[in-house]
């Protein structure tokens, strides 16, 4: 591998594509969406019976009486039986995946806004970098600026040298 391809694929963006964060975005939502009934589930037991209990054995039972409507599948008899109504426990349920997929979104929003995803995010323009430095400068220093453009075999060629002669 030459000099020149590594240093080429050294500076190639590997930002994600807006499709990439969309994925992703819709795998944390899910996540919640399913984890979501089962943490307030363990939270409420806890505040109700002092026992924080999840049904970690019993994770198929816990859906099933979920998908059922009914909270309490899956956790001790006692502790089942200290839950607060079913209409209660999916209004907490409710509000917590609306306060949770919110805050996925607002976090996945930030990250594609500000974060690595825009490849030219706090990079001078041209015509900045020239103002600043001077042109001379500037194209003095091309190959340390962009060292995936301008190389020194391409300015020796540029100039009519070959790489093997004087």
């Amino acid at each position: 591998m030459s000099m020149e391809r590594s240093r080429r694929d050294r500076f190639t963006s590997v930002a994600p594509t807006p499709d990439e964060l969309k994925v992703a975005t819709l795998a944390a939502t899910l996540c919640v969406v399913l984890a979501t009934p089962l943490v307030v589930q363990s939270l409420v037991a806890w505040f109700t019976s002092g026992d924080l209990s999840w049904p970690s054995r019993r994770l198929p039972q816990a859906y099933a009486g979920l998908a059922r409507g009914h909270f309490g599948a899956g956790l001790p008899p006692g502790v089942a039986d200290a839950l607060p109504s079913d209409p209660s426990m999916w209004a907490l349920t409710t509000l917590t995946l609306l306060l949770s997929t919110g805050a996925v979104i607002i976090a996945f929003r930030r990250v594609h806004q500000t974060g690595s995803s825009s490849s030219r995010h706090g990079l001078a323009t041209g015509a900045q970098a020239a103002q600043a430095l001077g042109l001379p400068r500037l194209r003095g220093s091309a190959e340390v600026i962009r060292p995936d453009l301008y190389t020194r075999s391409k300015r020796r060629g540029r100039r009519g040298h070959a790489a093997g002669q004087p």
